[in-house]
């Protein structure tokens, strides 16, 4: 279960809660994509770059000072919030933000796995239309699937092992094991050595053919990821970065969340103030 916030988050949380406008929504957004793999923006690139594209914002030290006070459960809520609101804006501030966003997370070279999935995400939210999905499946069992599509699903998760189930679970973080017992089921006929971890392109045209699943296997994909995740090992659980993972690729499926994936993140309810 995600912990409750401690004041100084929850104080933190009800400001956040409070940002609108189009340059306040801009800073909280790229200092919530500058911290994301530590919690401050350590690399005096990536925060040379922060400056540089919210210097015209009066607010933009509080801001930052404010998700700097975030937990690892609350920081991709916080995102999906202020996306919401940043989409209700006008077409120019969304494709500004998603320039600035590319040049900090161009500051993060090479561009770590959860980057390219978050960016991803990014334009998704801010407006970006999916394919159409295939008609209802016959069956909700994902080895009757065609074997194109398998192989797309196949790509999707080598990029996820390199984030799932996390760094507890031994040298490679379990991916391999973990991609293993994944690839099991998707393509039982063809045991593959081990994941081949698609280049930028290869992720984002695979996730436009897995996007096109019929609406009810697409649950059953994100179901398969985390049970897998639960059988590599008795103690192995999903760490922050992967159950983020795993969050944003459901996002971009439409997904629900298995309860599992959904409690390890924060509860964020702006209209009633409640966070939990």
């Amino acid at each position: 279960m995600t912990p409750a916030p401690s004041v100084e988050e929850h104080d933190a949380l009800a400001r956040l809660s409070r940002t609108h406008g189009a340059a306040s929504l801009s800073v909280a957004v790229l200092s919530l994509i500058a911290q994301w793999q530590t919690g401050s923006p350590t690399l005096p690139a990536v925060r040379a770059v922060w400056s540089t594209e919210t210097k015209d914002t009066p607010s933009a030290e509080a801001i930052d000072a404010d998700i700097a006070l975030l937990c690892a459960a609350s920081r991709l809520p916080c995102l999906e919030a202020m996306l919401q609101r940043v989409r209700a804006g006008s077409k120019d501030d969304r494709r500004a933000l998603l320039q600035a966003t590319r040049r900090v997370m161009a500051a993060r070279s090479p561009m770590p796995p959860i980057d390219r999935l978050l960016w991803l995400a990014m334009r998704r939210r801010l407006g970006e239309r999916p394919p159409a999905a295939d008609l209802p499946a016959a069956s909700n069992d994902l080895a009757g699937l065609s074997k194109p599509m398998r192989e797309q699903i196949a790509k999707v998760t080598a990029h996820l092992s390199r984030l799932v189930p996390g760094v507890e679970s031994g040298a490679d973080g379990g991916g391999s094991a973990w991609y293993a017992v994944v690839l099991g089921r998707l393509l039982p006929e063809a045991p593959s050595a081990g994941p081949v971890w698609p280049d930028g392109d290869a992720l984002a045209h695979a996730l436009l053919v897995v996007q096109t699943l019929p609406w009810m296997l697409r649950p059953v994909l994100v179901r398969a990821w985390v049970d897998a995740a639960g059988q590599v090992g008795p103690r192995v659980g999903l760490s922050p970065t992967a159950a983020d993972a795993l969050r944003l690729v459901a996002g971009l499926l439409d997904s629900p969340l298995p309860p599992e994936l959904a409690r390890r993140h924060a509860e964020l309810n702006w209209d009633t103030q409640r966070y939990a």
